[in-house]
């Protein structure tokens, strides 16, 4: 199987290489093509983390940068896939000895970068299987971890009709955490070794947004918020007719919508222009100047200065903007693709809804049985649920103080990571 893996994976180059070489991308552009075929230059280093892309970079950064502080002499390199996980990377985790692009899993891309890195530990995040640079690593003795790892629903049909293939990529990997017992079994399941499986909980639930402020921008914004996060194609529809029904009722509510994509941006704030709404895009407000020359008269007196929906067109910031909001919906959830992260309005104690897809976070059933968050299957249940919690304080409170403390019974995830790669890389 690796063979044909091998004969696909180089035959796929041929279709991928005119891509990469034409394909928009990041102003780095020449590091990014040699890295992503292997051919940069490389130094010896101890620990090899990767993250896909900006969710998973974020969520890593507490174990990152406690990684750091345990071994401060240990060399550390952060890969990433996408350029918004680069961008990511490069401003929040500067200690990083290198930030570079993963190579294409095609054994001559990967067998150099290996040569020359030949980390002591690899730890790839939540269940990125590389079957050629696991094979690389493995000869050249480094560990393989798999951290705050999961397995969606999709992944595991997928996963489980290849099952004799998976299994054989995860003989290479010494030892996988996994953040549920639900993903521990599923894992098992398809081919891992049971004494090679933990449950280590959610990187997410030791998340310290504390350190971070909410952004300046959310100082123009006094009035009441609902704050629609990680939005998907077909959501932002039922979203807008929630909110213009509920604005009825509570006419200083604003909303805040922050799809999920940033190449759909345009698209949204098209949506939201067809509706003849009031709306501003988040990257009009950087300054108080900047502000005030995009909103009329006639819109400032109406709206107390502020549009009655702001388009999030930013990266990078949706997690502090969930310490301002009033309640919050978790996109991805209303359409059928697997929910995104219930876990930072759990952090900022806030009460939260969701559609009934929310298969990537089994927790969520946990949320719902302890009053910690509301499932709503259409605009006519998102408003309902809205107007009950802008009315009725105290349950919107209530069920804020129990999402958090749902978030502190799963939280440990990072010292548990740390601890196992200690293992591997000793005292100091």
């Amino acid at each position: 199987m690796l063979l044909l893996y091998k004969i696909i994976a180089f035959a796929g180059l041929f279709f991928y290489l005119p891509v990469l070489l034409t394909k928009k991308g990041p102003q780095d552009r020449a590091a990014f093509i040699k890295e992503r075929l292997g051919l940069s230059r490389y130094e010896k280093t101890d620990i090899w983390i990767h993250t896909v892309s900006v969710g998973e970079t974020l969520a890593s950064l507490p174990f990152l940068k406690k990684i750091k502080k345990e071994f401060p002499h240990k060399k550390i390199v952060l890969s990433t896939t996408t350029y918004t996980g680069q961008k990511v990377a490069r401003e929040k985790f500067p200690e990083a000895d290198r930030i570079l692009y993963m190579p294409l899993d095609i054994f001559f891309c990967v067998k150099r970068v290996v040569k020359y890195l030949k980390p002591a530990v690899f730890a790839t995040i939540e269940t990125e299987l590389w079957p050629a640079l696991f094979h690389e690593l493995k000869t050249s003795g480094s560990r393989i971890v798999i951290l705050n790892g999961r397995i969606s629903d999709n992944s595991f049909k997928g996963y489980r009709k290849i099952r004799f293939f998976t299994k054989k990529i995860l003989s290479s990997v010494d030892f996988l955490y996994m953040q549920e017992k639900v993903y521990a079994d599923r894992i098992v399941s398809l081919g891992a070794e049971a004494h090679k499986v933990g449950v280590m909980g959610n990187f997410k639930c030791d998340m310290d947004f504390n350190e971070a402020a909410a952004p300046e921008w959310l100082s123009h914004v006094s009035s009441r918020i609902f704050l629609a996060a990680s939005t998907h194609k077909g959501e932002e529809q039922i979203i807008l007719d929630a909110y213009d029904s509920v604005r009825r009722k509570a006419s200083d509510l604003k909303l805040i919508l922050a799809p999920r994509h940033p190449e759909r941006f345009n698209e949204v704030a098209e949506l939201i222009r067809s509706r003849n709404m009031n709306y501003i895009r988040r990257s009009e407000m950087d300054t108080p100047s900047a502000l005030s020359s995009q909103l009329s008269a006639e819109t400032k007196n109406r709206h107390n200065g502020i549009p009655d929906v702001i388009l999030l067109d930013t990266i990078g910031e949706l997690s502090r903007v969930f310490s301002k909001a009033t309640a919050a919906f978790i996109g991805g959830s209303l359409v059928p693709s697997g929910g995104h992260n219930l876990l930072e309005p759990a952090y900022w104690s806030k009460p939260m809804l969701f559609g009934p897809h929310m298969e990537n976070f089994p927790i969520a059933k946990e949320f719902l049985l302890k009053s910690a968050a509301v499932e709503a299957r259409n605009a006519g249940d998102i408003e309902r649920s809205l107007v009950d919690l802008l009315t009725n304080e105290e349950k919107a409170e209530r069920m804020g103080v129990n999402a958090k403390e749902l978030l502190e019974k799963n939280s440990g995830a990072v010292k548990k990571a740390v601890e196992l790669m200690r293992g591997y890389l000793g005292t100091v």
